[in-house]
């Protein structure tokens, strides 16, 4: 487990984002993911909350002391403002804010911060260099600008559900909120990249990230096959439409997935179940026969897995370099011995939750996780007087900007 040291974006050369700032309005989960990033590679991302009620994942369980488990682990890395831009004496904090910040990322609904005052030409004036990434369901744009979206609504809208679950069974979306978690990561790869044109232009930009957009970029082959041939494929489950065997198969105890993706893997998967009569099938060597034949492949393929446990079949296919893996549940891959030797799994102390694990980042630099120190999500408003006095505000200023109800504190 990796034991944070106490602070955030400490500089080094492992936090390569160290000094640059982001104004960070984003709530729920595609917007918070990607300034989670962005603070993961050592950003100082100062979160705007509203006053007393805060983002909507502070409401997600499990609790602590109630505190939101999910929030404390989602938000590392995060100093929290409370702000209510709705009130004219909380707007100024916000400017000062925008002025000194590299980054603005927000998500909500199109033309939302135009209302409050904010638009894309006001926030040029007030920072020319600002880059600012706005992350919405279906993008700035379009028809569909306007109408509401979570996960749910963008994967089926995009196909991505259509392409998932079983033959004959109604669509399914995937068990996992892909499509706010995409929109994150490309929001944050495009932030990236803006800092490097910056670098080069001195000019910040606008940028436009979407769902429905990062969603309907995964379609990659299904959609090559429409637009070159009006091709739809069907969903077919765990497997591929033109790949046999390629999918989840039981075995004695429980599921094992098995991706021979490609002709090289068919004689020694052959071999691996006993099955040489397979191998020695002309009709089976290619791709497009077996995919032909592919009951008839998976009903023996079956029948010969029932006989071990899944962990011997990994064992066996992993030996003649079958790409395959046992089917687990959360909790196993949690706790897998890869997952502790990547030291995948922060430990950071709250002040209310505790002890607070959770995934950390993927992103290794020069073999050391970025996640290796880090602080955990703030409480609503922990920093706002902070954050104030920075900007110049002495006690009596923030007294009156509260008593004003423009801010709030923890």
């Amino acid at each position: 487990m990796n034991k944070p040291k106490g602070s955030t974006n400490q500089d080094n050369s492992r936090q390569p984002l160290h000094g640059l700032r982001v104004v960070d309005l984003t709530h729920v989960l595609a917007g918070p993911f990607c300034t989670t990033i962005l603070g993961d590679l050592g950003a100082e991302v100062t979160k705007v909350e509203r006053v007393g009620v805060g983002d909507m994942g502070r409401k997600v369980d499990p609790f602590r002391n109630g505190e939101s488990y999910h929030f404390a682990g989602l938000h590392r890395n995060k100093r929290g403002v409370a702000l209510d831009l709705k009130c004219e004496a909380a707007k100024p904090v916000l400017e000062q804010l925008i002025m000194r910040a590299d980054v603005l990322v927000e998500n909500f609904r199109p033309g939302t911060l135009e209302a409050l005052g904010f638009g894309y030409e006001r926030l040029r004036e007030l920072n020319p260099r600002l880059i600012i990434c706005s992350i919405s369901g279906f993008g700035q744009s379009g028809p569909l600008r306007d109408q509401a979206a979570f996960d749910l609504v963008a994967q089926a809208i995009t196909g991505l559900m259509s392409l998932t679950g079983e033959p004959g069974r109604p669509p399914l979306r995937a068990g996992v909120p892909i499509g706010d978690i995409l929109a994150g990561v490309y929001a944050a790869a495009a932030i990236a990249s803006a800092l490097v044109g910056r670098a080069r232009t001195g000019c910040g930009c606008v940028i436009d990230m979407s769902m429905f957009d990062s969603l309907l970029s995964t379609l990659t082959y299904f959609a090559g096959r429409y637009l070159a041939d009006r091709d739809l494929l069907p969903p077919v489950g765990s497997g591929d439409p033109k790949v046999v065997p390629y999918g989840v198969f039981p075995a004695a105890d429980g599921y094992i997935a098995i991706a021979a993706y490609g002709d090289q893997f068919w004689p020694p998967l052959c071999r691996a179940i006993e099955r040489p009569d397979l191998a020695a099938d002309p009709q089976l060597t290619k791709a497009a026969g077996r995919v032909e034949r592919r009951q008839e492949i998976e009903l023996k393929l079956i029948e010969r897995l029932k006989d071990k446990a899944v962990a011997q079949w990994c064992e066996i296919f992993s030996a003649v370099g079958i790409p395959n893996a046992p089917v687990l549940n959360v909790g196993a891959a949690l706790e897998h011995p890869h997952t502790v030797a990547r030291r995948l799994i922060l430990e950071i102390e709250h002040k209310k939750c505790g002890k607070v694990m959770v995934v950390g980042s993927p992103i290794n630099i020069d073999g050391e996780c970025v996640t290796a120190s880090a602080a955990p999500g703030p409480m609503l408003g922990e920093h706002t007087e902070q954050v104030l006095s920075e900007l110049g505000y002495d006690a009596a200023m923030i007294a009156r900007l509260r008593s004003q109800g423009a801010i709030g504190s923890s």
